[in-house]
């Protein structure tokens, strides 16, 4: 029987939306009770969708000491489950999603272990799960990102998909301040259940403040931008598409994509309007000539 704590956080999950949902199911639950221990469940089901600080958290909303609930928090921040920032000096921490978020971070490391293959079965079972739910409650069939949020300024902010040609890509890897590199988790998720790809692995890189916690945390290394275009390069030749968000001017991610296993390019091939799935800017036109 599944304790109340990961119904908790099954609800606090879902609250933060993206392509593949908390949903209350045997299979998810499992997946939670592999990921958090019942103590590290019960705080995380009382984190509020803004960022926090620990001792503030621990005083108004989590209760118990603030050392040991910044324990936890740090725990946590280390497993791949809430990320941890620093703004002015001040560390906050946030739950991370489902996905993208939890899912990629049990996967980046690269581990190929008795953990990692359990987790990779866990979500698999979950994901078979959740599309044979009844008519109402499922998600859409093929996972994809959310095109727009809505925030209480009651603006609507475009949340998609960009795919880049290799000379967008150079430039954003060009403009960043700060760059890692993990490996591909779609990838290795699929290692990890007898489906290897034979392209290049050590290609997911991230920027900004989500790249000093990649590497922070161990989930993958920083790199210079000369060490990031070589990276690039090497995806290029092996064929792999590149792939972000397009939340604004600035990224926080950049897959490099197989089709055989990237959620992204499956929901991409299978959507009835590819361009719903990705957008990439640019129109193919035919030189007749």
């Amino acid at each position: 029987m599944t304790a109340p704590v990961y119904e908790k956080l099954t609800e606090t999950l879902s609250l933060k939306a993206g392509p593949l949902p908390a949903f209350k199911c045997p299979e998810f639950y499992a997946v939670l009770e592999e990921l958090f221990t019942p103590e590290e469940a019960e705080l995380a089901a009382k984190m509020p969708l803004s960022p926090i600080v620990a001792e503030t958290f621990a005083r108004e909303t989590a209760g118990g000491d603030p050392k040991d609930v910044e324990r936890l928090l740090e725990t946590m921040a280390d497993k791949g489950l809430i990320f941890a920032g620093e703004s002015e000096g001040i560390r906050h921490y946030s739950l991370m999603p489902l996905f993208p978020g939890i899912f990629e971070m049990q996967f980046m490391r690269g581990e190929v272990n008795d953990r990692t293959k359990k987790l990779a079965r866990l979500f698999q079972d979950f994901y078979i799960a959740m599309l044979g739910l009844k008519e109402g409650t499922a998600p859409p069939a093929i996972p994809t990102f959310p095109f727009a949020r809505v925030v209480t300024v009651e603006q609507e902010i475009p949340a998609g998909v960009d795919i880049y040609p290799y000379d967008k890509a150079s430039e954003y890897i060009r403009n960043a301040d700060c760059i890692s590199v993990g490996i591909c988790y779609c990838r290795h998720w699929g290692e990890l259940l007898g489906r290897p790809c034979d392209k290049p692995k050590d290609t997911c890189m991230f920027f900004g403040p989500m790249a000093k916690f990649i590497a922070k945390r161990g989930f993958g290394r920083l790199l210079s931008k000369e060490e990031a275009l070589k990276v690039l390069d090497h995806a290029e030749k092996a064929g792999l598409v590149h792939c972000s968000s397009n939340i604004g001017e600035d990224i926080e991610f950049m897959c490099n994509c197989c089709s055989c296993h990237c959620g992204i390019l499956q929901s991409i091939k299978s959507a009835a309007v590819p361009s719903g799935g990705a957008t990439s800017g640019f129109m193919v036109m035919v030189d007749e000539e």
